[in-house]
């Protein structure tokens, strides 16, 4: 007997609900003492929606590397719209950054109390932030300029695998910093 449901429906209904979740981490802000809550939300959306989408851009690099037809498309479509969500995030994070560095701010604290916090969950955090844009803008680039031919050219569809990769990882690096800072408390 055949059971009612498959194994891809099982995990297509696990990567639903865990994205729903995820999704709900933001709107926690609506609930907070802040003046940033609509700037915080769409900032945390962004990003959350962006580390989303590039594990699904991961994930298309298997096929791609295996050369089944039509994956470079997908991944390159794939690509373009995580490119889109992380120049939002960023967008939106450099709106919430202004705050931050405003006088009598949360910066000034860090600098007082914690410059190693500041230094390390701060800055570190919002220069990594950054690489996830050119390392994708560079993979669809390449996607792009050599549709068509990664059969007879290996290297390239390592190169853009290596790309999407490093993107991932520093988009991981700034989300999971991302959340770390906002769970430390001024007193």
């Amino acid at each position: 007997m055949k059971p009612v449901f498959g194994t891809r429906d099982m995990a297509v209904t696990q990567g639903i609900a865990a994205a729903f979740f995820f999704m709900l981490i933001p709107l926690f802000n609506l609930f907070s003492i802040s003046n940033h809550k609509l700037d915080s939300i769409l900032h945390g959306m962004g990003a959350t929606l962006t580390v989303l989408v590039s594990c699904y851009v991961l994930h298309g690099l298997y096929p791609f590397l295996r050369g089944k037809e039509g994956s470079a498309k997908r991944l390159e479509r794939s690509l373009w719209i995580t490119n889109a969500l992380v120049l939002a995030t960023i967008v939106f994070g450099n709106w919430i950054y202004m705050g931050y560095r405003a006088p009598d701010s949360v910066q000034q604290w860090f600098m007082y109390n914690a410059p190693v916090n500041h230094l390390v969950m701060m800055e570190f955090k919002e220069f990594v932030a950054l690489f996830p844009l050119p390392l994708g803008l560079g993979a669809s680039y390449v996607l792009w300029r050599f549709r068509g031919r990664f059969g007879e050219l290996q290297d390239v569809s390592s190169v853009v695998a290596l790309l999407v990769t490093l993107m991932w990882i520093f988009l991981l690096i700034g989300f999971v910093f991302g959340i770390g800072i906002t769970k430390l408390r001024i007193v």
